[in-house]
């Protein structure tokens, strides 16, 4: 969707392991045009929230520039870290590690987007490579059908073998709280370290959050995220063992302030401090009064917007959860 704009994103692969922008060192890199995003700021957010919540929980690290393409001056881009097999620490030993990016496995059936052809790597194998090993994606067929036939005391059991659920939690009250409508079937990883470990979570591609949806569509809850389309979230969502889960790893992240207002709030402050450089080059390249954009603010007003966001969904999230009332 990002390529019908008129600033482009990036992919940039080195000859050797070079930091960027103080990040860690990666061959790996995309710098992300942001372009929809006024405050350039969701996907970091997002990405350093999920970290936050736990160690177990992978998201790119990222770092503000302005970027030049042969002296050409292309305006501020996000600096991400690309989310490969080194991030993801998988076991290149264990033939069993496996990294796919957007796999199909949490649709339903009846929504199944079809086969593409030529391109036979339908579930987006990124790890091992496809051309060279083939496709490793039957385990996703596996996974698929235990979340849709398993029986109730087979899927209670046997769930944890499957995903880690520490991770999927998080996962499903980030996508919530930050109301990314887009994060539940898409835009993410999904990874198998060794043979030992279940599938994990990484996000990825987060603007369509925290107060506007992915075409910069203004949403202040209007329109909930349908967590429901999303089969392995429905299935969970009809036991009350999982209901009573999300609800006390809600409270956790509540009480420790990992997610606050405060917390947020003190996060946009911080990328403020640095967004604020690099805006009048980018602005002089890039208007943000262009016709993909539903209004003009202007960066004060999309940071305001932000941050009430913010307010609007803990509020509804704590009463969702009876966060004050334990």
């Amino acid at each position: 969707m990002s390529s019908k704009y008129p600033k482009h994103s990036y992919s940039l692969k080195l000859v050797d392991d070079e930091s960027i922008c103080d990040l860690p060192k990666s061959k790996s890199w995309i710098l992300n045009a942001s372009y929809i995003d006024k405050t350039f700021m969701r996907h970091k957010i997002c990405y350093d929230i999920f970290r936050n919540m736990g160690d177990y929980n992978v998201a790119p690290q990222c770092a503000y520039s302005l970027v030049s393409e042969n002296g050409n001056p292309q305006g501020l881009y996000v600096v991400m870290q690309r989310l490969n097999k080194h991030l993801l620490k998988v076991d290149e030993t264990d033939d069993k590690a496996l990294i796919f990016k957007e796999p199909k496995v949490f649709f339903a059936d009846s929504v199944m987007p079809e086969k593409s052809f030529p391109n036979e790597n339908f579930n987006e194998q990124t790890y091992p490579d496809f051309e060279k090993f083939g496709d490793k994606s039957a385990i996703l067929d596996e996974f698929h059908n235990f979340i849709l036939h398993s029986s109730d005391e087979e899927f209670k059991t046997n769930i944890d073998d499957w995903i880690d659920m520490r991770n999927v939690a998080d996962w499903h009250l980030l996508i919530l709280f930050t109301n990314n409508s887009d994060g539940v079937r898409k835009n993410f990883y999904l990874y198998k370290i060794n043979t030992e470990t279940p599938f994990r979570i990484a996000i990825w591609d987060c603007d369509h959050s925290l107060g506007r949806d992915g075409d910069n569509e203004r949403n202040m809850l209007e329109r909930l995220t349908e967590d429901n389309r999303n089969i392995l979230f429905n299935r969970l969502l009809g036991y009350d063992w999982y209901q009573v889960m999300l609800r006390k790893r809600w409270m956790e992240l509540r009480d420790s302030g990992i997610i606050s207002y405060k917390k947020i709030a003190k996060m946009i402050r911080k990328n403020d401090r640095i967004v604020k450089q690099g805006l009048p080059e980018n602005l002089a390249l890039w208007s943000f009064d262009s016709r993909f954009y539903y209004d003009d603010n202007d960066y004060e007003q999309e940071k305001s917007l932000m941050l009430e966001f913010v307010s609007l969904s803990l509020a509804k999230m704590d009463e969702r959860f009876c966060y004050g009332k334990h």
